[in-house]
């Protein structure tokens, strides 16, 4: 049985609206994230507690506390719902305009011991879209996580890396990339618009 994990929350600073309620081809980013997690996992568990326009019984929502705490501290609140034994994790950020072809990398590749991220052209591991063990998240998503480096945290992993292409693990951080990702973000959003954010996703 596997599981994903959505990282659907973060200030927005950058973007001034929240970013995960933009809206591509009639679908949220967060929306997008889901989808794309579904389609390899029999259950997704979103760090958020908005539960705006997600009625499927696969998603869950959690939400760490206290809130803001980041992405590690989104992770650690998702890995609390999540069963014992060493279950297949795929984490994903839900900033990102097209996950679907990410998550179908990861399930194609071969982890290593730990798991499996994508890495970008320069060279650097893309850890909040990867497919881990529960156990290896366990053992680095420990102790104090609030406004803990994503990439201090991950790096002790005994990770395989999947190339991709720059371009394609783009986040959505600001309302330029949101235009170069055909995205408006100042009239593409969802009526149900989220008051608050949980986790930092611009780090």
């Amino acid at each position: 049985m596997a599981w994903g994990i959505l990282l659907a929350g973060g200030r927005s600073s950058r973007m001034g609206t929240d970013k995960l309620d933009l809206t591509l081809e009639g679908r949220t980013l967060a929306q997008r994230g889901v989808d794309a997690l579904l389609s390899v996992a029999d259950v997704v568990v979103v760090a958020s507690p908005h539960r705006e326009g997600f009625d499927d019984p696969r998603v869950e929502f959690v939400l760490e506390d206290p809130p803001f705490g980041g992405p590690v501290a989104g992770i650690a609140a998702a890995l609390e719902w999540l069963p014992e034994g060493d279950v297949e994790v795929y984490l994903l950020a839900g900033d990102l305009a097209d996950p679907a072809p990410l998550v179908a990398l990861l399930a194609s590749g071969v982890p290593g011991e730990d798991g499996l991220a994508l890495v970008d052209e320069e060279g650097w591991p893309q850890y909040l879209a990867g497919r881990y063990r529960a156990s290896a998240l366990r053992r680095v998503v420990s102790g104090e996580v609030r406004d803990r480096s994503v990439h201090r945290t991950f790096r002790p992993l005994r990770l395989a890396l999947s190339p991709v292409v720059s371009a394609m693990a783009a986040d959505v951080d600001t309302p330029e990339q949101a235009r170069h990702a055909g995205i408006d973000p100042t009239e593409n959003r969802c009526d149900n618009r989220r008051s608050t954010d949980l986790s930092n996703l611009d780090e």
